[in-house]
């Protein structure tokens, strides 16, 4: 507690009063409670609050800190003593750590291996994610709460470790860095990667640590160096007050991360040895008058100037890398991070990264959304984009209604890197690292993305598949003949645009079976010679979807024409009565003898007769089947995707009737089925034992190998219907080696007439 008294010492009595009242509330509440560690359970609520001290977070935050267990851990707590002691602010912030909580707990109980585990653990991560939006300071007590955690994992089971670590390499340490908390990020990272990956951790740490003398040594010269350069220069000391510089170490996840990303040695690694700049502007003298909006623009210009002349001070020193220097000032990142980076080679033939910042800058980039309650105004754009991805949660939870499809956008679309490009007005747009063009498009407006046609960036057309970069200038390029490619879905990563893309397509299918439906109506008509104009219209339309289908929208008739619920003929007949009448008095042959259907058969729309099932596509029970009115051999029935019957359908629909599998007792019909994998010995003999063991008896085996030694088993097996071929095709895909089972007959795959 002495550490978080001395952190929170210089805020006003009243907060520190606040503190310490806090403080003894949560060391009462938990009381001969201890920590899997053996240590207090009081030793994490206080960790905690002094991460967030450390954060520079406002007293309530500091107070909700120590506070966030004693609801859900204590029975006499209640959120209401919370709000009397503390007020409404401390209140609304431990409410929602505790529903966080609670989830993350119920999360590990069921973070099974199972798909259900699973399932409701990404349930738990959406409803935890959706109640840290209510205020983002439960996000950052969250943060802080996880790091404490994290840093005290060592106690916990090895599953454990490796869950947690997971789901905060996934989940918060990302969190973090949309915050621009650096500070949590990075060590959130890091201890992430211990427990994830211990060799690859263990091994970059002994690399380093073998070095470590030498890198100190090069580094502290350095530092002596840039000092002595910045202090002898005549204009620097007048526009600073402070100049602080220190070397930095490179963290080891973003050492691994960059190694595995750019296929580089540890010795390839440029950046390893850094040194950060950070300079304190002095107070800016303005003339009497100067409003608050002029002041502010004032000195964040200054801010820049110093950070400019700094970096050619360096750059004058020391041999800049060409390539490597980064301009994060005049382009932030999306996260609101301000630095310029310049990778030079020392005096000492070693190359070192120098990062230049202001104080305010730096505060930004180690605390990111914590700096709020430091500057008042801080990065605009920076907490503009933090409100943005948090409103896009909020939207996500109302589109998406699986959770773990919702977790994936999540990820993909709110927690990835991110990449600021700008529009050719100067618009800055945040997209998700990887973005493209089409991504660029569907985000500014979805008919810009539908009419989409090229792209320039920079000046320069690009392939729509290019992978923006940080600070490109984009233009669409647009046409109204122009539409979406399904190949753009090969390459967009933004959930949105691939959303709108698959939108488009689907409607597209509609519309074509809209139309499909209605060219078969029309067609038929007027082969009957009927006045197509007059039956086609609206009214009659909607009466005969009435009829019909109990609905009035004339487009579930067409799609039923187009499905094969329906078929023109059946139409026709509520359309016109005289047609009605001329099908009632057709001759024998057009209306056979009713009779009752052979057991096992197929009802045929208005007929009787006999009936045959087709060879090409080998209907069985349960498939979905449609008629053909042959000449003088009865009506031959056929899966409705059945490439002939489609062409049937388009060619003669009036010789097209609806059909159903009747209700008798079914028998058996033989199906063919071929069994695909990659050729192995013993295949054909466990796929036979399988069936054996299944009580199945194939009246035909064949077996060869083709192309790139993939295996083919065809099989003749008699099946009671669609059902009972489902069911021996999950029996052998059970064989290890077994990729696929297909039906032939139909061009029908990946199941049984399904």
């Amino acid at each position: 507690m002495s550490e978080l008294r001395a952190l929170v010492t210089t805020r006003p009595p009243a907060e520190v009063e606040g503190i310490e009242r806090a403080f003894v509330f949560a060391r009462d509440a938990h009381d001969g409670v201890t920590r899997k560690s053996g240590e207090p359970y009081i030793t994490h609520p206080v960790a905690v609050a002094v991460i967030l001290a450390r954060l520079g977070m406002d007293t309530d935050s500091i107070m909700a800190g120590l506070l966030h267990d004693t609801v859900e851990d204590v029975e006499y707590v209640t959120f209401e003593l919370i709000e009397r002691e503390f007020g409404p602010d401390v209140r609304r912030i431990v409410e929602g750590e505790t529903k966080v909580s609670k989830l993350s707990k119920q999360g590990s109980q069921t973070a099974e291996v199972s798909d259900a585990g699973r399932d409701v653990q990404a349930e738990n991560l959406r409803q935890m994610l959706i109640a840290m939006t209510g205020d983002i300071r439960i996000i950052v007590v969250k943060l802080a709460d996880r790091l404490h955690n994290m840093r005290t994992l060592g106690s916990m089971r090895p599953d454990k470790q490796k869950r947690i670590a997971r789901e905060t390499m996934d989940i918060f340490a990302p969190l973090a860095h949309r915050l621009g908390i650096g500070q949590i990020k990075w060590e959130l990272e890091d201890l992430s990667f211990r427990y994830l990956q211990p060799d690859e951790y263990e091994y970059l740490q002994s690399r380093l640590r073998t070095r470590q003398d030498e890198r100190d040594a090069l580094i502290t010269r350095a530092v002596r160096e840039l000092r002595e350069a910045l202090e002898d220069d005549l204009e620097l000391p007048e526009w600073v007050a402070d100049i602080d510089i220190a070397g930095r170490s490179k963290h080891l996840w973003s050492i691994h991360n960059k190694m595995q990303r750019e296929g580089k040695a540890l010795e390839q690694i440029f950046d390893l040895l850094a040194i950060r700049v950070m300079l304190t502007p002095r107070d800016l003298i303005v003339p009497p008058g100067t409003d608050d909006v002029r002041r502010e623009r004032a000195e964040a210009t200054r801010e820049k100037r110093i950070c400019y002349h700094t970096v050619s001070i360096v750059h004058s020193m020391w041999t800049p890398l060409p390539g490597r220097f980064k301009d994060y000032i005049a382009v932030p990142k999306p996260n609101g991070y301000q630095s310029l980076h310049t990778t030079v080679i020392s005096q000492s033939g070693q190359p070192i990264e120098v990062q230049i910042r202001s104080r305010r800058m730096h505060e930004v980039a180690e605390y990111g959304v914590a700096a709020h309650w430091m500057y008042k105004q801080g990065n605009q754009l920076a907490q503009k984009d933090r409100e943005n991805w948090i409103s896009q949660l909020r939207e996500l939870q109302n589109e998406i209604n699986d959770a773990s499809d919702y977790m994936d956008a999540v990820k993909t679309d709110i927690l990835s890197q991110r990449v600021r490009v700008f529009t050719p007005k100067g618009l800055a747009i945040s997209l998700p690292s990887g973005s493209t063009p089409v991504d660029f498009a569907y985000h500014i407006h979805t008919r810009i993305g539908e009419t989409t046609v090229g792209a320039r960036v920079n000046g320069s057309i690009v392939p729509l598949s290019y992978r923006l970069g940080n600070g490109d200038m984009v233009e669409i390029v647009t046409s109204k003949n122009g539409h979406p490619s399904k190949d753009w879905l090969n390459f967009t990563v933004t959930r949105s645009a691939r959303a709108k893309i698959r939108h488009h397509f689907r409607q597209q299918e509609r519309d074509e079976a809209l139309q499909h439906g209605h060219d078969l109506l029309e067609r038929y008509l007027r082969k009957r010679q009927l006045a197509v104009r007059q039956l086609m219209r609206t009214k009659l339309l909607e009466d005969a979807t009435s009829k019909l289908l109990g609905t009035r929208n004339p487009d579930d008739l067409y799609h039923a024409l187009h499905a094969g619920k329906l078929t023109p003929s059946a139409v026709g007949r509520v359309l016109s009565p005289r047609l009605a009448q001329e099908q009632a008095s057709t001759p024998a042959r057009r209306a056979p003898v009713p009779k009752a259907p052979e057991p096992g058969g197929v009802y045929v729309e208005g007929f009787t007769t006999n009936t045959k099932l087709s060879q090409c596509c080998n209907p069985i029970r349960g498939d979905q089947v449609m008629g053909y009115l042959t000449r003088g051999r009865g009506v031959s029935v056929h899966r409705i995707d059945c490439p002939n019957m489609i062409r049937l359908l388009k060619d003669e629909p009036e010789r097209c009737v609806a059909a159903s599998w009747d209700a008798g007792t079914p028998g058996t019909t033989l199906v063919d089925m071929d069994v695909i994998g990659p050729d192995r010995a013993g295949l054909l003999a466990d796929v036979l034992s399988v069936l054996a063991r299944e009580k199945r008896s194939p009246t035909k085996v064949e077996a060869v190998v083709g192309m790139e030694e993939v295996a083919v088993i065809h099989l003749r097996l008699p099946v009671l219907g669609n059902s009972d071929l489902e069911a021996i095709r999950r029996a052998i895909l059970t064989v290890d080696g077994v990729d696929d089972v297909v039906r032939v007959g139909g061009r029908k795959r990946n199941g049984a007439g399904s």
